[in-house]
């Protein structure tokens, strides 16, 4: 049976409708008084022992033993946890970088570098018109004044080479 570190733990073993709440000493008393108590298998849970099913049994301390093998072969590499970080000042967790960010990051990257090699395949005059607009922050009509042309005229310049850098970037 278990050791006496469970004495004053709270014991649940199978009853007809779910389980049944004992102490340790009852426990002790009924695997005593009934043979097939010592068959049972019990396993620790928050201090408490469970009565459950062989095959529960054994995946429990096969987990468990496979949990002391990554342990130990994570200190044998030198293996650092966010858990090892954590302090009650600072929490480990707080220097992940969200995954959310770096792949927006990179697709923003991405679309900005494409949009510098769309924009160097359009001409000259194209690229100036757009760089009086969206750099330096022209209005139409200010573009239109020194194109000397209407500032409508600018506008359809403008959705045109629009259009074309959208079609460019879509390739």
């Amino acid at each position: 049976m278990a050791e006496n570190r469970y004495a004053n733990a709270k014991c649940f073993v199978f009853a007809p409708d779910g389980y049944e709440e004992i102490t340790y000493s009852e426990l002790c008393r009924r695997c005593e008084m009934d043979q097939s108590y010592e068959e049972k298998k019990y396993i620790p849970l928050h201090g408490m022992l469970m009565e459950v099913t062989p095959e529960q049994y054994q995946e429990f301390y096969r987990n468990r033993r496979r949990q002391k093998y990554l342990d130990e072969r994570s200190k044998d590499n030198g293996d650092i946890s966010i858990d090892m970080l954590t302090t009650p000042e600072f929490n480990g967790a707080d220097i992940l970088v969200s995954s959310e960010d770096i792949e927006e990051q990179v697709v923003l990257r991405m679309m900005v570098d494409k949009l510098r090699s769309c924009l160097l395949m359009l001409s000259e005059e194209e690229r100036e018109l757009l760089h009086d607009l969206f750099y330096i922050g022209l209005s139409e009509r200010d573009a239109a004044e020194k194109y000397a042309v209407s500032q409508v005229a600018i506008h359809k310049r403008k959705k045109r080479v629009l259009d074309k850098l959208k079609k460019m970037m879509d390739c």
